[in-house]
Order: C-alpha cells, then sequence, then structure tokens
C-alpha cells in the first residue's frame, strides 16, 4: 500500500487533524502506550499456557535481521482500494487481520505484533474504524483519545489523504534485546515516521487542506518498545525512548 513517491519524515506534534484539536503524533502516542494482548488471543490461550519460568528464557535466534521498517502483510481485501484524495477519503481500504504468529514464543511473535499495531493505526486514520485497533487493546480509557479521529470520520467533517500509509515505525536493531528478571520480557529500539505527503482535508471552515507533518527533526521521534508474553500471546506499551541518540542510529531512515 506505500507509493514509492512517498518519503517519510519526522513525526510532528503540531501535525492537526482538525477534529478536537487532535494531532496525529498525539493518537499515535496515546495509541502506544496503552497496547495490551489482544483480547481475543488471550482469552483463548490463557488455559494452555504453560506457567512462568523462575528464570527468563531467551528466545530462540532468529537468524535473521529484523532492523528497518516493519511490514505487514495479513489483510482482508473487499473491493479495489481507491485512495484518498482531497475531494473524496479512501474507499476499501484493506482491514488488518490479527496473525496467529502473536501467540508464538518467538522474535516472530514480537514483530507480528508490532505490525498488526502499527497497521491497525493507519487503517483508523484513513477509515476512522477503531475495531482492528481495539484487538490490541480492551482498554475503554484508551479509545477516549483517539476519539476525535473517529468523530473526524463518522460526522463527515473530514480525512486524510495523499497516502496510503500515514505512519511508519523503523526498528532500529537487527533483534530485540532482552530484559533480565523472571518475566519473559524484551525491549525493541525504533523510531516512528509520518509520509511527508500526508494531508488532513476538512469539508468547512478555513485552512481546509493541512499537512500533517513537520521537518524539523528529519530523524523521526525515538520509541522503546517494551514487549512481555504472558497468558499465550505478547504485549507491549510504546513509550518515547529519550536515551535514544538520533545522531549515531545509523539504521535510522533519512529526509533526503
Amino acid at each position: 500500500m506505500t507509493s514509492s513517491s512517498s518519503k517519510p519524515v519526522a513525526l510532528s506534534r503540531r501535525a492537526v487533524l482538525g477534529a478536537g484539536g487532535v494531532g496525529l503524533a498525539a493518537a499515535l502516542s496515546a495509541c502506544a502506550r496503552t497496547v495490551h494482548p489482544p483480547a481475543d488471543v488471550a482469552e483463548s490461550g490463557s488455559a494452555s499456557a504453560p506457567a512462568s519460568p523462575s528464570a527468563s528464557p531467551a528466545l530462540p535466534s532468529a537468524n535473521k535481521s529484523y532492523q528497518g521498517k516493519v511490514t505487514f502483510d495479513n489483510f482482508e481485501k473487499n473491493g479495489e482500494y481507491v485512495p484518498a484524495t482531497a475531494e473524496k477519503k479512501a474507499q476499501n481500504v484493506p482491514k488488518p487481520l490479527m496473525p496467529e504468529k502473536v501467540q508464538e514464543l518467538s522474535i516472530d511473535g514480537i514483530y507480528a505484533l508490532i505490525g498488526y499495531w502499527i497497521s491497525s493505526f493507519n487503517y483508523l486514520a484513513l477509515t476512522g474504524d477503531i475495531e482492528p485497533l481495539k484487538k490490541t487493546d480492551p482498554s475503554s480509557e484508551y479509545y477516549k483519545e483517539l476519539e476525535p479521529m473517529v468523530k473526524l470520520y463518522e460526522t463527515g467533517r473530514g480525512w486524510i489523504y495523499d497516502t496510503s500509509e500515514p505512519m511508519s515505525v523503523y526498528l532500529l536493531t537487527d533483534t530485540p534485546t532482552q530484559v533480565e528478571g523472571d518475566r519473559i520480557r524484551y525491549f525493541w529500539r525504533a523510531r516512528s515516521l509520518v509520509d511527508q505527503n500526508a494531508k488532513r482535508h476538512l469539508t468547512e471552515g478555513d485552512n481546509r487542506d493541512k499537512s500533517l507533518v513537520g521537518a524539523e527533526d528529519s530523524q523521526g521521534q525515538a520509541m522503546r518498545i517494551v514487549v512481555e508474553y504472558k497468558e499465550g500471546a505478547w504485549f507491549m506499551s510504546t513509550q518515547k525512548d529519550k536515551d535514544a541518540d538520533k545522531s549515531s542510529d545509523s539504521a535510522s531512515p533519512s529526509a533526503s
């Protein structure tokens, strides 16, 4: 779904959607802070999930590098996808489906959850449909923070256009790092970026068409994705990585 002409640049907290003054950056942060195990997967896997060992086991070697842009290819397609324009919102946007791999005690399982999470956030940004994202977090408090994005579409006040992938996440290391302790926990350094072509259209008022990005920081927003395997599935919580050195991360995508 990514256009070859799209170039990612830094996510700006001033990127306004227009509905309720919510920015794409703020919405992503709200989403990232509260991601939990997929409700349906956790419930189905809890009965057979083994008890946590006294020492956290290391995951089997993946024998490959996951460094770079997170990709995802598990979608439900209904009709021909028609990208949004300033005149019309997107039609038949492919809907992300929860992959079974999120139940695997493996690096593939971690990667699958991250891919589903960012794909579901993009689906919300392009359609106003929050249902896929709800599978990653049953918390009602969390959805209040994303309500303005949902309302933007529900009320017909506007939409996002000139992009098929508003947000991207780039992993900065080959594999995640194990966290010491008796729980199965890992963290992965990453950066979140927004497509520089992405715009917001409003159907009324002034300044109806506005870019969603700012180019002050070509390296994007650093994040630390912390994951834990519990009750038969991975869950995660993403937070701003204050320790990240933007000048030294060679894996960071460039705006040039």
